[in-house]
């Protein structure tokens, strides 16, 4: 009997010897992620440069370029100073996908929705866990250059930057110019795969009849 509730109680080794656990839904997402943002460096060559990867105790951050995207740094005497090139962090909460990827820029530029204390970027008006790194690098760039712009006034972080482009008639009289991000064509073609109406879909589960 001694031996039996020694067996019982003993621990046993979570995986077998020489192999390895399975990695973690969420690793396996930041894997994924890691090498979608290498792939858009691929396609857009002078544009984006991927710089490195590491891991915190609370998230995990993608470092990279923005190249050839004229953003607005500040102003002097009420006249633009530009910038072409902007270092960026991408930061992968804990609890990501169910919390957003953030946008974090190594120098603020002058936008309505950038924190100009530490570079954080408003960068979702609403998000889903489906949400890449190609899409944040691409929302970021057109926001860099103004093409993308919130108002209203819960994601206003610079009200200076709001009322500079009331004086200026935007966007009829902002035009910055840059060389868009294009899609990896792989992840487009699967896209318009899944929004095709006999593409094959996930539907979501109803409750029993009781």
């Amino acid at each position: 009997m001694g031996n039996t509730l020694s067996r019982q109680t003993s621990p046993r080794p979570l995986s077998a010897p020489g192999t390895e656990r399975p990695a973690a839904p969420r690793d396996r997402r930041l894997e994924q992620e890691w090498k979608l943002l290498g792939q858009l460096a691929q396609t857009n060559p002078g544009v984006l440069e991927v710089l490195r990867r590491r891991s915190l105790a609370d998230s995990d951050i993608f470092e990279a370029m923005i190249h050839q995207t004229c953003g607005i740094l500040s102003l002097a005497r009420g006249k633009p100073v530009l910038a072409r090139s902007h270092r960026v962090a991408f930061r992968f909460p804990r609890f990501f996908p169910s919390v957003p990827i953030e946008a974090v820029l190594a120098k603020p530029v002058f936008h309505p929705n950038v924190d100009p204390r530490n570079g954080f970027v408003c960068l979702w008006t609403r998000t889903s866990a489906a949400d890449t790194t190609m899409e944040a690098a691409r929302r970021l760039q057109q926001m860099i250059a103004w093409k993308l712009v919130n108002f209203e006034a819960t994601h206003v972080m610079q009200p200076e930057a709001v009322e500079w482009a009331r004086r200026m008639s935007f966007p009829a009289g902002l035009a910055l110019d840059f060389t868009p991000l294009v899609e990896v064509e792989s992840f487009r073609r699967e896209k318009s795969f899944t929004a095709r109406p006999d593409a094959p879909f996930r539907r979501r589960l109803e409750p029993l009849p009781g």
